[in-house]
């Protein structure tokens, strides 16, 4: 049966103490309203403070374009975080690549021929930083054809024009007309293509690259140059006969100022009043016009989240804040969102969101811009939740460790409370087991504690209960002999009398003389009776003054087999023996005598015709002699009693010539014990009938 020790259910018990940190588990779950509130309060507050500052300024709105405008013609101008160097690769634009518009069919201003995408189209991104426009063009374009050196006009080749309004409100049109891949400047044109002046115009410059499907331009235009309106068109000649334009595609229409679309450039002022206000780790700013462009940007919702040496544990219990999220509107140059709709009729907002990728919560506060009464834009501020995980993890965190140690602390306390009642508990039940040894008797009884808890009263219990048993082993002991002593008296005088009775029987009727034999046989059994009881006592005092010598088991063994063979002439006997010497110390006659009972006790049981088997061997450090006999089973009950005194299987009846108290085995015991040797006894592993074993350490090893 599965039992656990003082110290297993004391650590068992302990384990209540981890219901603490379950209990502040969950009060850190449920503080999480609390923390969500006070996250959507700063956040609010912080667009509030930054709204207040924006109002009733409308010089900061002055370029926010008409309700009316087409989308679809509106540029729109991305916020550089580092300027672009002007290469002829997309490396410095990585970050916004996926914010292109592509331009192909749907925005063809002349075509001849058959249109295809790998003809002429082209994916395009404008940028600022510092002053300057920088516009990307990726061109599909499936053949080059390059301006002549020598040629006037600048519209018999690919080229790419522009056209845009200065802040004047002047109309300007330039065009970009390589003769080769490299540094390339722009040329102001007229309406029909022919340069105005012979000199480039070397603020708009920039490079031209080939590519495998066709070619890279990146430029590079001062922001004083332009207005309102900006256009771009690529144009693809293919024909090198007659340099005629095959197809012309553009972000609008570029014939006249009023059908070039718009530009939208972020506001530099609010750009500058966002810097200098500072940013917050891990806090994003949007300040937005009525149609919810982009005029200004500040600060990253990602940060340096604190790592903890047992996160990998706090992860089963409260999922980590990750910064490896997909931010979709890293880059926007524009936003939606409920919280703005309503910022821009009025009301201040929020709204919890999750990323694309759901490894982050976004709250985002949006809050209006008020000019005369009249709402002109709203400023966004952005957080991720990740400062709620943290703080929750850090709370977790300082109480699972202050928990931990508490649970260490009390732990060890407790074990070492367990361990020091555990050893004397063990000690007290090593006391009481050698305070009787193999024979039955009370070698001890001072096994009493001076503590005065409930172990110390119990082992002064145990040394009580010891100081009555040895008075009655004493008693018991003692009996045996007296009795002895008092019946041989009694026995000697009916022996006497009966002997007289028999000399003068002659004058008794004829049957006298069988009541006087059978009382004769009565008295030889009582006192054989007497002698059995007396043996074992004897044999106790005769293993107290024996002397002890060294002797060859083997050879003793081999000898009492060959007396017995003789003894018993009706019983046959195999030895198997080792071939070499097997050395013990101690008492040969009583190793002889112990022989005999086990052989006396196979006999008694043994089928007939069988073989009585001894068998001598080696089995670590000891020398092992079994004595196996065919007959009945051995009881399970009765193998581990059978070595007590006055144990016995033989059934009792009156007819036996000669009585059993069962004292031979117990006998056996006590000879093994004197020799330090243990006993044994199971039944034939080779068949019915019962096998005794008798274990003895050798003096010298084999």
């Amino acid at each position: 049966m599965f039992s656990l020790s003082i110290r297993s259910k004391v650590l068992l018990l302990s384990l209540t103490l981890f219901s603490v940190p379950y209990v502040g588990y969950e009060y850190v779950l449920e503080i999480e309203d609390y923390l969500r509130d006070s996250l959507e309060n700063s956040l609010t507050g912080a667009a509030r403070a930054l709204a207040s500052v924006l109002n009733d300024r409308p010089d900061l709105f002055s370029r926010t374009l008409a309700e009316t405008v087409r989308e679809d013609t509106v540029l729109v101008v991305h916020s550089l975080k580092n300027g672009v160097q002007l290469d002829g690769t997309t490396e410095d634009w990585h970050e916004y690549l996926d914010q292109a518009q592509t331009y192909s069919d749907k925005h063809i201003l002349k075509n001849q021929g058959t249109y295809t995408p790998d003809s002429l189209s082209f994916r395009h991104l404008l940028g600022k930083h510092r002053g300057y426009l920088y516009a990307l063009f990726i061109v599909h374009d499936d053949r080059l054809i390059y301006r002549s050196a020598s040629s006037l006009r600048l519209d018999h080749s690919d080229h790419l024009q522009i056209v845009m309004q200065d802040p004047a409100q002047q109309f300007h049109r330039y065009m970009i007309t390589p003769t080769s891949q490299g540094w390339v400047t722009a040329y102001a044109v007229s309406q029909r293509g022919q340069p105005l002046t012979s000199q480039p115009e070397v603020r708009i410059q920039g490079t031209w690259k080939e590519t495998i499907k066709g070619y890279v331009l990146e430029l590079r235009i001062p922001l004083n140059m332009i207005g309102n309106r900006l256009g771009f068109a690529v144009a693809d000649v293919d024909d090198t006969k007659t340099r005629e334009i095959k197809t012309l595609i553009g972000t609008s229409a570029i014939h006249n100022i009023d059908t070039v679309g718009n530009v939208f450039i972020p506001s530099p002022e609010i750009e500058q009043i966002l810097r200098s206000l500072g940013d917050t780790v891990g806090r994003r700013v949007w300040v937005l016009d009525r149609q919810r462009r982009v005029l200004a940007q500040n600060g990253d919702l990602r940060r340096e989240l604190p790592t903890h040496p047992l996160n990998s544990l706090y992860s089963f219990l409260l999922p980590p804040a990750s910064e490896n999220f997909k931010d979709d509107q890293a880059r926007a140059s524009r936003l939606e969102g409920e919280e703005i709709i309503q910022a821009l009729a009025g009301t201040a907002r929020t709204r919890w969101r999750s990323t694309s990728d759901q490894q982050a919560v976004i709250v985002s506060a949006a809050y209006p811009i008020w000019v005369n009464s009249q709402v002109l834009g709203a400023v966004v501020v952005e957080e991720t939740s990740n400062t709620i995980q943290t703080m929750q993890r850090q709370a977790l965190a300082n109480l699972f460790n202050k928990t931990l140690l508490v649970f260490s602390v009390v732990t060890a306390l407790l074990l070492l409370f367990a361990t020091r009642l555990s050893v004397r508990l063990r000690r007290l039940r090593n006391q009481a087991e050698t305070a009787i040894d193999l024979n039955g008797r009370v070698t001890t009884t001072k096994i009493g504690s001076t503590s005065r808890d409930e172990i110390g009263d119990l082992s002064r219990s145990f040394s009580t209960i010891l100081e009555k048993l040895k008075q009655y082993n004493n008693y018991l002991e003692g009996m045996a002999s007296r009795l002895s002593h008092e019946l041989r008296t009694p026995i000697a005088v009916v022996r006497s009398s009966l002997e007289n009775l028999e000399q003068e029987q002659a004058s008794f009727p004829a049957d006298t003389h069988i009541y006087i034999e059978r009382a004769k046989q009565g008295i030889d059994r009582l006192n054989t009776i007497i002698t059995r009881l007396s043996e074992a006592t004897r044999l106790e005092q005769m293993l107290q003054n024996a002397e002890r010598e060294v002797f060859n088991l083997t050879e003793l063994v081999g000898n009492c087999i060959a007396g017995y063979r003789l003894a018993y002439p009706n019983q046959r006997f195999q030895a198997d023996l080792l071939a070499v010497p097997m050395i013990l110390e101690g008492a040969p006659d009583l190793i002889a005598q112990m022989l005999d009972k086990l052989i006396s006790n196979a006999v008694d049981f043994a089928e007939k015709d069988s073989i009585i088997k001894v068998h001598v061997g080696y089995e670590k450090h000891f020398a092992r002699i079994d004595v196996i006999n065919r007959g009945n089973n051995l009881p399970d009950v009765m193998q581990e009693r059978l070595f007590e005194s006055m144990v016995s299987l033989r059934p009792q009846t009156g007819n036996q010539k000669e009585p059993h108290l069962g004292l031979g085995l117990y006998l056996v015991r006590l000879i093994a014990g004197y020799h330090g040797g243990q006993v044994g006894a199971s039944n034939n592993p080779e068949g019915n009938g019962a096998m005794f074993s008798v274990l003895l350490p050798l003096t010298w090893e084999l």
